[in-house]
Order: structure tokens, then C-alpha cells, then sequence
């Protein structure tokens, strides 16, 4: 991405975030720009879920400002605006047990979004073919595997139209086969201009598809940079021991 065409989506200064008296982000700093695939990485317990958690305030940050679209978030924010359009997949789908997964998808569209019931179901049909899940549109969620679950939330929160979205954990629950799937579904709404903030153990993922990859660790950004700057020559050795031991590579 050229330097002079990026524009800011969102920005985090400073933000922390504590849990009683455990700081669990410290002091962090990001630029996140419009169209770009960040991919945040590190140990588990090192902040990354509860930062993407911060961005759309499921968890209320301790300090520091975040900034989305050129407006700083405090308490005048209308957080359901702001979840319309920061969108989330969560790692354990949190779909409706008693909806289908159409249902499921068309849900918000109709009830947030005011969108008709015919043109909702249009468009949740053309997102759940994308996702490999249109031959199960009329299953629950009971009846889907985790994989298939994962692929109809992520219908779901495309189906709301975002400008930007955070996918926590979410190859953790799926098939081994079935990554790819949705990898590259994942990859497809990227090519198509849509802001991502992923924290993912993908570590194929991250270097193939992001523009910029974090790596945090207990509580820190210790590195952060392109991904072939990540993968090939990282600077730190908190990061070098990481991915050794992920990729079993010589860093």
C-alpha cells in the first residue's frame, strides 16, 4: 500500500486495559489503515484478544484514546453504531441456537439495517454460498459442525455491511480442512478493500495475506512491521524465539 494513499480507519493511543490490578495491555500504540489486513500474533495471555476486544468495547479500555474514522470513542460514542461498523467473528460463534443459519444471517440486516425481508434473504444466500454453507442454509446451529458454524458467523458479520473487521482466534475451532475455506474467503474480503484485524496462531495466514503484522507479548507490541520484515528478519528476540518454535524454522 503507497504511503501517500493510506488513510487512517482507526488509531490506538496509549490505550491500557487492566483486569483489577493486572495490566493486561500496557502503553499501546497502532495505526490501522483503510483496506489493510493487520494480523496480531504472540504467546496466548499476551493481550491480543482483550486488544481486539478494546476496538469495538466489549472490554472498556483503563486508558488512552482510541480514534475510529477521525472521531475519538468516549461515553457520547453510540456503541451500537460503532459495532455496526466494526464488526466482530468471535471464536465460539455466538450464533442463535434458535434461528437458522439463513436466519442467522438475514437477523441483523432486518432488524439494524431496516433491510427488506426478500433483499435480506437475497443477500444472506449470496454470503452463505461464499462460505461454502448455502447447501446448509436451513440447518441450526445444533446441527452444523464447529467449522460450519464459524463459516455462518462469518457470513453473519459481512452481512452487516462493515468498514472494518476484527476476527478473534477464529481457525481455532475450525476442521483442519476446512481452514483453507475459509482462509481464503477471509482473503477474497480482503481484495475487496475490507479493514481486518485478525489475531490468529495461522502463522501461513499472517504471512501470506496481511499488510502488517503485530506481535505482542505480555501485554506489549514488542515488534511490529511488514510481514516479510516479521517472518524473515525480526529484530527482537522475543519474536525470533516465538517463531522458531511455531515455524521450527532458522530465524
Amino acid at each position: 500500500m503507497e504511503e501517500k494513499n493510506k488513510q487512517i480507519i482507526y488509531e490506538i493511543k496509549h490505550l491500557e486495559k487492566s483486569f483489577g490490578k493486572v495490566e493486561v495491555l500496557k502503553d499501546i500504540n497502532m495505526k490501522i489503515y483503510n483496506g489493510e489486513v493487520v494480523t496480531i500474533i504472540g504467546p496466548s495471555g499476551s493481550g491480543k484478544s482483550t486488544f481486539l476486544r478494546c476496538l469495538n468495547l466489549l472490554e472498556q479500555p483503563t486508558g488512552g484514546e482510541l480514534w475510529f474514522e477521525g472521531h475519538l470513542i468516549d461515553e457520547k460514542t453510540d456503541v451500537k453504531m460503532l459495532r455496526r461498523d466494526v464488526g466482530m467473528v468471535f471464536q465460539n460463534f455466538n450464533l442463535f441456537p434458535m434461528f437458522t443459519a439463513l436466519e442467522n444471517v438475514m437477523y441483523a440486516p432486518i432488524h439494524i439495517n431496516k433491510l427488506s425481508k426478500k433483499q435480506a434473504k437475497e443477500e444472506a444466500m449470496e454470503l452463505l454460498s461464499r462460505v461454502g454453507m448455502d447447501e446448509r442454509a436451513s440447518h441450526y446451529p445444533g446441527e452444523l459442525s464447529g467449522g460450519q458454524q464459524q463459516r455462518v458467523a462469518i457470513a453473519r458479520a459481512l452481512a452487516m455491511k462493515p468498514k472494518m473487521l476484527l476476527f478473534d482466534e477464529l481457525s481455532s475451532a475450525l476442521d483442519p480442512e476446512l481452514v483453507g475455506d475459509v482462509l481464503s474467503v477471509m482473503k477474497e474480503v480482503a481484495l475487496e478493500g475490507m479493514t481486518m484485524a485478525v489475531v490468529t496462531h495461522e502463522m501461513q495466514f499472517a504471512r501470506s495475506v496481511s499488510n502488517h503484522v503485530v506481535f505482542m507479548d505480555k501485554g506489549y507490541i514488542v515488534e511490529e512491521g511488514s510481514p516479510e520484515e516479521i517472518f524473515t528478519r525480526p529484530k527482537e528476540e522475543r519474536t525470533r524465539t516465538f517463531l522458531k518454535r511455531l515455524l521450527h524454522d532458522d530465524i
